[in-house]
């Protein structure tokens, strides 16, 4: 078996010479997904662009464009590669846009798989001109019609285009991201709040994410503002970047919160669990979502989330249990949610790490595994 990934993604590196770029979720969706697989003797690919690759990765690397600065141009890198790239017969097609997979396959048929990271076509249509709505639409209908599996992440995303594509009703199969629950781990809080400069008496608020639409960012500043006035040891730390940083920060400033609230930046994966550990909550509040691998990173290191009741979110998080969903979407009703979850974060830690014990990469991946070798079954 042979498995081709489409996209993009980032390895880590010590040398300080070498490109540092974010990984978000689908990121480490991927490249989990890859070291699984290369663990059970699956051979894998990649088409696309890969920043630090080097060959010790294990994988074989299909360079389509030197840097990505935009969705549109990446797409019409893969378009126009596609007639020059030649894969083995017997391989696999994993996509994790639907767009990549059709200007990837536009004149190609293989056993193929697409998954659906939440609602992409709910995002373009929100954001974007008419001209690229349409082309979108198009290329999206395309590659759904020819993929040979479908995977939303979330029974929300599948409900969303089956509502769209209900011709397609017997390609979908819903498998939720994972959690490398040998990497994402409590550890010793103060040791981590001693790397960061935090205090064992801060209560800690964490973000890690893209500070960008879909995320509702300026909500959760509000949000603080709110319990900052209530005590000045709430501390907000955001980990990423994004479009809306620069507009956070001047919000931030505005408010006179620059003493309570810390911008990390991009972070290496590897620092995350240490982040995590060091938080006494983490946040999520989004207009839609999938999947996201922040949540069950956090629970896994048995720090509770609050977060609004968007993708898989309501089947992960409990009230009272792991932490607190945001139902009535609004900033006082988050506020209240995080203070109750700082609250109890030490005797919610427990429960936050049993309950992810069915989201590890080993439980997860092995589906994606088993219906790889199902495709070709059927072929």
């Amino acid at each position: 078996m042979k498995i081709y990934h489409i996209g993009v993604i980032s390895f880590e590196t010590k040398e300080t010479k070498r490109e540092l770029k974010a990984i978000g979720g689908i990121q480490g969706y991927i490249i989990e997904l890859i070291n699984f697989s290369l663990l059970k003797n699956i051979s894998v690919g990649f088409v696309g662009k890969v920043y630090n690759y080097s060959k010790k990765e294990g994988f074989k690397y299909l360079e389509i464009i030197k840097n990505v600065t935009s969705t549109n141009k990446f797409l019409i890198a893969l378009f126009l590669n596609s007639f020059f790239i030649k894969l083995p017969k017997d391989s696999i097609i994993h996509a994790h846009r639907p767009d990549h997979f059709a200007a990837f396959t536009f004149f190609k048929n293989r056993p193929s798989v697409v998954t659906l990271h939440g609602q992409t076509a709910r995002i373009i249509n929100d954001r974007k001109g008419k001209l690229i709505r349409v082309i979108y639409n198009f290329l999206e209908k395309f590659a759904l019609k020819k993929a040979s599996a479908i995977l939303p992440v979330d029974e929300i995303t599948r409900d969303y285009y089956l509502n769209l594509y209900p011709q397609f009703n017997e390609k979908f199969h819903v498998i939720p991201t994972g959690v490398n629950n040998l990497i994402f781990k409590p550890l010793d809080k103060q040791i981590s709040r001693d790397k960061f400069g935090f205090l064992k008496t801060d209560k800690i608020i964490l973000y890690v994410g893209r500070i960008e639409p879909p995320k509702k960012i300026i909500e959760i500043v509000q949000s603080f503002e709110i319990l900052s006035k209530q005590n000045s040891s709430y501390k907000l730390i955001f980990v990423g970047d994004g479009v809306l940083l620069d507009e956070i920060k001047r919000i931030t400033s505005r408010l006179k919160l620059d003493d309570f609230i810390t911008f990390l930046g991009i972070r290496k994966r590897n620092e995350l669990p240490e982040i995590f550990n060091l938080a006494d909550v983490s946040v999520l509040y989004s207009k839609n979502e999938g999947s996201p691998l922040s949540v069950k990173e956090s629970l896994a290191c048995g720090i509770p989330v609050v977060a609004n009741c968007v993708g898989d979110i309501p089947l992960v998080i409990k009230n009272n249990y792991n932490g607190y969903l945001v139902e009535n979407e609004s900033i006082e009703e988050l506020a209240i949610n995080l203070k109750k979850a700082i609250e109890r974060s030490v005797e919610l830690k427990q429960n936050c790490i049993d309950s992810i014990q069915k989201y590890t990469t080993e439980k997860v991946n092995q589906k994606v595994i088993n219906l790889y070798k199902k495709i070709l079954n059927e072929k």
